[in-house]
């Protein structure tokens, strides 16, 4: 086992060895067990005795990616007395794209010691006459006064991230083809790529997060070390994380930028770009979830019953990538009306509260064994509970499910739950 200064000392001593260090494009295997480390590695807060490890904080939602995407997974997504575990998160924000004044954009449980929480993510599940259960987020113990009467909520799982490298190699062409072949509206589906600003002005297709909000691994990783573990990156500079200027003693507590000596850019961040490389070359490593086996008629039975209901429409078993190749992703990375059952308080530019990215079902299987609980914030426990919360584009798909025979509907599920 490592001692103390073990870890970073060596990850410091590899990132100087290996070629991608010095500026060349390929990242090798060394790089990818790097990225492994990294994105498993428990941060602290600063200062620290060793400069790789520092910078957490001061507000932040867990203490290393593993806490919240454990085996690269979806997160465990558990409710108890009526507050959201690791692996929730709280998104904030007003109608303009902007954060909370007081809260920022995202609504942090926990805190470096000396500076208070802004407190705990209180969830009221509401039993409807079907079975169902509606789910609303709202703050407990909150740490800095009242949230903006403007100011949004949206709950949220951490999603499974097996998969996603697959995704990125999508190309954006066949993305749009797919906004093309819907713009018709059959059965009421029209989904819509989304395009994302860059901070330099230009347009990207969106296709991670539950809305599509980051449009490669590279700028959605980066939000999250910046959001949930408030680590300043290339693409968040700010050492402070998601502090505001309203928390003053949050903004004036030690970073981990405090230690720095080389004197560049990039040194001065506390994920420099070597080390975001690396994690994003491990994301993207990740291969796609092989579904669980089924005798090959009972495949092929589901498969129809999936295409026939209209499920397929937008859960496509696979997209072409710029290689030639397949992702098995059962997603059409569009954006959909799923009707006000599923909307949340946070209508952003670019998508409205009750739109929603096609979530890949890749991985559904492991979700269920884990009991992660099913859609954007966990609340559907059963496939049959996920399709009965599908309105609006998905409606009709939802409707012929439900008319299926009864055998016909166990095969589809069987089907769907195998993923």
């Amino acid at each position: 086992m490592m001692g103390r200064f073990g870890l970073g000392a060596a990850l410091a001593f590899a990132l100087l060895a290996t070629p991608a260090a010095a500026g060349e494009q390929t990242l090798d295997k060394l790089d990818l067990a790097i990225g492994k480390a990294l994105f498993k590695r428990p941060w602290v807060p600063a200062p620290a005795s060793t400069r790789g490890d520092d910078g957490l904080g001061p507000l932040f939602d867990a203490r290393s990616c593993t806490t919240c995407h454990p085996r690269d997974g979806r997160a465990p997504a558990k409710i108890e007395d009526g507050t959201a575990g690791r692996g929730f998160v709280l998104m904030i924000a007003r109608p303009d794209g902007s954060g909370d004044p007081v809260y920022g954009r995202r609504f942090q449980i926990d805190a470096v010691p000396g500076i208070p929480p802004e407190g705990m993510i209180g969830v009221s599940d509401t039993p409807l006459s079907d079975g169902r259960i509606a789910r609303a987020p709202h703050p407990l113990e909150l740490g800095y006064g009242r949230l903006d009467p403007a100011s949004g909520l949206s709950l949220r799982v951490a999603p499974d991230l097996k998969g996603r490298g697959a995704l990125a190699q999508v190309p954006d062409a066949a993305i749009l083809a797919i906004e093309k072949e819907q713009a018709s509206g059959k059965d009421g589906v029209s989904g819509r790529a989304r395009r994302v600003t860059r901070p330099d002005g230009t347009t990207a297709i969106g296709r991670f997060g539950w809305k599509a909000a980051q449009p490669d691994l590279a700028s959605q990783s980066a939000e999250a070390f910046f959001l949930d573990l408030g680590l300043s990156n290339p693409y968040h500079p700010e050492p402070w994380g998601d502090c505001t200027p309203t928390q003053t003693t949050c903004r004036n507590a030690p970073h981990g930028n405090a230690n720095r000596t080389e004197g560049t850019a990039d040194d001065a961040l506390e994920i420099g770009r070597p080390l975001l490389d690396r994690v994003v070359a491990y994301v993207a490593s990740l291969p796609a979830p092989a579904p669980e086996p089924l005798p090959e008629a009972e495949r092929r039975s589901g498969a129809r019953l999936f295409a026939a209901t209209g499920c397929a429409a937008c859960h496509r078993p696979a997209l072409p990538t710029r290689d030639g190749g397949q992702a098995p992703m059962f997603t059409d990375l569009l954006l959909h009306e799923m009707g006000p059952g599923l909307a949340d308080t946070m209508p952003e530019p670019g998508a409205g509260a009750s739109q929603w990215r096609t979530a890949p079902l890749a991985g559904l299987s492991e979700a269920l064994a884990d009991e992660t609980g099913l859609l954007h914030d966990g609340r559907a426990r059963t496939i049959q509970e996920a399709i009965a919360w599908h309105g609006g584009e998905a409606a009709e798909a939802a409707r012929r499910f439900g008319a299926l025979p009864m055998p016909d509907k166990a095969a589809l599920v069987r089907y769907v739950s195998s993923l």
